[in-house]
């Protein structure tokens, strides 16, 4: 098939853009999955409605029939610690329908949306050999690395408590709620505040109704950890069971407020992490880091947390410039 014989890109939203979206996704193994892909319709809604009751713009494309699609993407402004005017978008094509020009009809499309939106840069995610060769020859240009790092958890071997400065106290979320009525609000406070600080995509949009759904849908308010200074809650660290293996967990969402950084609570809680995964019998504890976040490595490392090597275990961010609707070549 050329590129004069493929079917034209269509808008699609709501309900049809989601299961369109999820059947492609669903065609997909979930280790070359990237973020925001998601293979439940229920899911992509979610993350639609959550930016468009933030306010931010969002666009989803399909090729092919609406019930079996071939090709999707997606743009919407990033939220997260960028420069202003970045966008964020992902293009996916089914492997029987790869190297016809359907990849780069979608990509022209979304430079040209996201230009219109108000764009000056675009990011996209591609696994190592997978579309790397492809944003290369479209202008977009490497800015950054996810990596997946893993901790062996030694099976009965007691835990020491490690000592916390004075003015430091730990808890978890479900402690907190038994003793604060505003203890969620306060939570999903700090949890949007440490979500928008991160070098690459974590949280979109923190609402208090999503973080509820987050709560009720993936995190145990127990596995929930809590730092504060002086009676101020200034850090977290969350742990997540993980979908397959019940002896794993995720460390997601370290974090600390910018102004009380440098005190070494981000260790703190990484060590009562450690602990509380260990105490819950897991045997293996996993995290994405973005590798030019120097602080959060040195950390990692410290703690004995190794470079995975398995399929997906590495994730490349590219960027490209956007201008008059076109990339920086043009």
């Amino acid at each position: 098939m050329s590129t004069t014989s493929t079917p034209p890109a269509q808008i699609v939203r709501g309900e049809q853009a989601a299961h369109a979206h999820a059947r492609v996704v669903a065609a997909v193994p979930p280790h070359e999955r990237c973020d925001y892909e998601y293979d439940t319709p229920q899911e992509v809604l979610h993350l639609d409605n959550d930016l468009r009751d933030a306010g931010v713009p969002i666009r989803r494309w399909i090729i092919g029939p609406i019930d079996d699609p071939v090709a999707v993407a997606f743009c919407f402004r990033a939220t997260w610690n960028t420069p202003r005017h970045t966008f964020w978008a992902h293009i996916r094509v089914l492997p029987h329908t790869q190297h016809l020009g359907i990849g780069s009809e979608l990509l022209q499309k979304v430079i040209q949306w996201a230009a219109t939106a108000g764009a000056q840069a675009l990011r996209v995610m591609a696994h190592p050999d997978t579309s790397d060769a492809f944003l290369q020859r479209h202008g977009f240009a490497h800015i950054g690395t996810e990596q997946l790092y893993s901790l062996a958890l030694p099976v009965q071997t007691p835990i020491t408590p490690q000592p916390l400065p004075a003015n430091i106290r730990l808890t978890t979320l479900a402690a907190l709620l038994t003793q604060d009525s505003d203890a969620m609000e306060q939570v999903c406070t700090l949890h949007a505040a440490i979500s928008l600080d991160v070098p690459m995509p974590d949280e979109l949009i923190v609402t208090l109704s999503k973080f509820r759904r987050l709560l009720g849908e993936d995190v145990n308010p127990n596995h929930y950890l809590l730092a504060f200074v002086d009676d101020q809650l200034i850090g977290e660290s969350i742990l997540m069971e993980d979908d397959d293996d019940s002896h794993v967990m995720w460390q997601h969402a370290t974090g600390v407020l910018p102004a009380f950084r440098g005190l070494g609570v981000a260790k703190i809680l990484k060590h009562a992490a450690i602990d509380l995964a260990q105490s819950l019998g897991v045997r293996e504890l996993r995290t994405w880091m973005e590798t030019s976040n120097a602080p959060i490595r040195k950390v990692n490392h410290a703690l004995g947390f190794c470079e995975c090597n398995q399929p997906g275990s590495v994730i490349h961010i590219y960027e490209c410039t956007v201008k008059n609707g076109q990339d920086g070549r043009g």
